[in-house]
Parts: C-alpha cells; sequence; structure tokens
C-alpha cells in the first residue's frame, strides 16, 4: 500500500497541473486505477454487507478478510472505496460498485485470500478463489423504452469522433424545429461523455442569442502549467481550440434565435452519464431552474454532494453523473496488470460554479 501512495503521488505531481495528493484522488472524475480483473470472479454472490445471498453458505456474513492485512469487512469496503471515484461510491452507484467488488483485483491489499464467515454461532474460515465464470448474474438491466414523437432526442455520446453523424441529425433537427416542440425530451441514457462542444451548441439554441450572466469563458491549465481562455459559447470562431469540432459537425446551420425556449424540458438522466453531460445537465439547470437545492450526505468515508431544482420548465428524470473539471488523461503502466489513468488538464474557471462540480443531480 505504501508503494501505491508513492507511485500515485509521483504520478500526480508529474502529470496532474494542480496540487494533490492520493488520499484525495477520489475526487478527480478522469483519475482511476484499472486493476480489476473481470474474468475472474468471487465465489459467492454478496451485497454490500458481506452477507452471502446463495448456495451452501446462503445467509452468512463475512466477518473478516484476509488480503496482505486482515481486515474487518467494513474496514475491507472503507478501504476500497477509497481507492475508486465518487462516482462509484455506494451511496451513489451501488450496483456498479457490488459488479467491481465480485471481481478479483491485482491490487494485493484488495485481493481477497481468506475470508470468516459466520451465521448465528457458527463461525467458518474460507479459502478463497476466484472462479472463470461466475455463479451469479451482476448485470443490470439497461434497456430504455424509445419513443418515436420528434420532440424525443437521443444525444448517446458527445464524442464528437465516434458519434458525429447522430449528433448532426439531432442537432440539426432541434435548431430548425425548436419553438415547433412545446416541451422536448433530452434522453442522456448511458452517455458516457466526450466533448462539451455539443452541450455548448443546444443551450445556444435553447436560450438564445443573448448570452446570459452565467455563461462564462473557459479558462484551462495544462500538464506545464500553461493557461488556456477562450469563449466556449462561440466555439466556431476560428480561434477556438474547439474549432475543428464544430467543423466536424457539420452543422446545417448554427443556432440563432433572439428568444429563448418557453416550453418545458424533460431531461433523462443516468448514473453513468460522463463529464460533458454533467455539463450539458448543469448548464440547463443554470439556465430554466428558478431555485437550486444544495446539500451533502457522508458516505463510506466520503462527502456526496447532490443537488435538486425547483422548475416550471425544467424536469430532472434519474440520477446525474457528475464532473470535477479535470480532462485529458492519460494511462501509466505501474506493472502488467495495473493501469493508472491520471488527467493532465484541469478547468479552473468555467460556467459552472465552483461549489457545483462532484455534485450528483436527483428529481
Amino acid at each position: 500500500m505504501n508503494n501505491l501512495i508513492i507511485n500515485i503521488n509521483k504520478i500526480l505531481k508529474e502529470n496532474y497541473p494542480l496540487e494533490i495528493s492520493f488520499d484525495k484522488i477520489y475526487s478527480l472524475s478522469h483519475f482511476y486505477i484499472s486493476s480489476n480483473n473481470y474474468n475472474k470472479f468471487f465465489p459467492f454472490n454478496i451485497n454490500i454487507d458481506g452477507v452471502i445471498l446463495k448456495g451452501e453458505y446462503k445467509n452468512y456474513k463475512i466477518i473478516q478478510v484476509k488480503t496482505t492485512k486482515i481486515l474487518t469487512w467494513k474496514q475491507y469496503i472503507l478501504l476500497y472505496v477509497s481507492l475508486l471515484n465518487i462516482h462509484v461510491n455506494p451511496c451513489v452507484n451501488k450496483d456498479t460498485f457490488i459488479k467491481i467488488l465480485h471481481t478479483n483485483n491485482y491490487l494485493d491489499i484488495l485481493n481477497i485470500q481468506k475470508i470468516k464467515i459466520k451465521k448465528n454461532k457458527n463461525i467458518i474460515d474460507y479459502k478463497i478463489e476466484y472462479k472463470d465464470t461466475p455463479s451469479y448474474n451482476l448485470s443490470p438491466d439497461n434497456k430504455f423504452n424509445i419513443s418515436d414523437k420528434d420532440n424525443h432526442f437521443y444525444l448517446e455520446s458527445f464524442q464528437v469522433n465516434k458519434n458525429y453523424e447522430k449528433l448532426k441529425i439531432e442537432i440539426d433537427r432541434l435548431i430548425k424545429h425548436r419553438d415547433k416542440y412545446k416541451t422536448i425530451h433530452f434522453h442522456l441514457n448511458n452517455n458516457g461523455g466526450g466533448d462539451n462542444v455539443p452541450a455548448h451548441l443546444i443551450l445556444r439554441c435553447l436560450v438564445g442569442n443573448k448570452k446570459e450572466k452565467w455563461m462564462k469563458n473557459i479558462k484551462k491549465i495544462i500538464k506545464n502549467k500553461e493557461i488556456l481562455e477562450w469563449d466556449c459559447w462561440a466555439e466556431e470562431t476560428k480561434d477556438s481550440p474547439n474549432y475543428s469540432v464544430v467543423q466536424k459537425l457539420n452543422l446545417d446551420n448554427l443556432p440563432n434565435y433572439d428568444t429563448k425556449y418557453n416550453g418545458k424540458i424533460y431531461l433523462h438522466m443516468n448514473k453513468r452519464n460522463g463529464s460533458a453531460v454533467f455539463y450539458f445537465i448543469t448548464y440547463l439547470i443554470y439556465a430554466f431552474s428558478t431555485k437550486i437545492n444544495r446539500y451533502s450526505e457522508k458516505c463510506y468515508g466520503q462527502t456526496i454532494k447532490y443537488g435538486s431544482i425547483e422548475s416550471d420548465q425544467l424536469i430532472l428524470l434519474g440520477h446525474s453523473g457528475t464532473s470535477s473539471g479535470d480532462v485529458n488523461a492519460i494511462q501509466i503502466k505501474l506493472n502488467d496488470n495495473i493501469i493508472v489513468n491520471c488527467p493532465t488538464q484541469q478547468f479552473i474557471s468555467s460556467s459552472i460554479k465552483k461549489s457545483d462540480y462532484n455534485r450528483f443531480w436527483i428529481k
């Protein structure tokens, strides 16, 4: 564990442009340690409390684990959570955490060798051998209803290079027919993010040509400490770093409404939404909500920030992902099985309030 901390701190110092240490890695959206073997599975199907759900030892509870240390089940869970990004905290995304928990981990401190299980007065020591095939199903249902109504817009990915054709169709349609719709539905289910450009263009279409007070420039610090600033609400200008992204979309027309959209907007979110989607959701909240309710909860050793809104126009459906404003991660191999993804850039000011980074929006 000490070597891991030393290595992580070194990687952060060499690549991330702001000062941060190992104990805060959970707060960086694009920092994560890839150390799970998704081809090896825990022999028991367990819940977050360590209770075995099926089989010969059903209803036995794990009270102790042995890795390179002997830990109680609670200590093990807290340790595991501390090494993951905040979006995988069990209070935010229990399904994903449980799936990760059931896989073999190449980090010795998380690799379970033995467990002690208890039911009533019976206590059993059990040597763990991870299995090639699980005897249980951990895949959540990711099916979503699709409407054929033309006021429903499906934004499956904001990665322009990979999804520019679909994005062009949806954004062109919105720009052309905005005021035809009394209600607009944006479907963001499983949109893992990508470029912020689609979010900026769609918001310009909905807000109109008059820039609102919350619409600020982006100022970004990069690995070599250089600071870049530009007007992200005019990405089509040639001096914008995202000029080529706008060109790739090849829109029929850029947004050019004098008025603000006055209909209702339904925002279909889910926990797999990536950083660019968080920007899109937060922009809409700033533009169309009348009141924002912000609060925090302590959960598994981390502070989780939530937000809900009051609005006559914007309706949030589901639970968003989040972002910390860091971008452009690189991969660094610690060994053949462990890869560290570390961001090399950070937004130091933008339209997003600093207090809203790492916030999850809920209905």
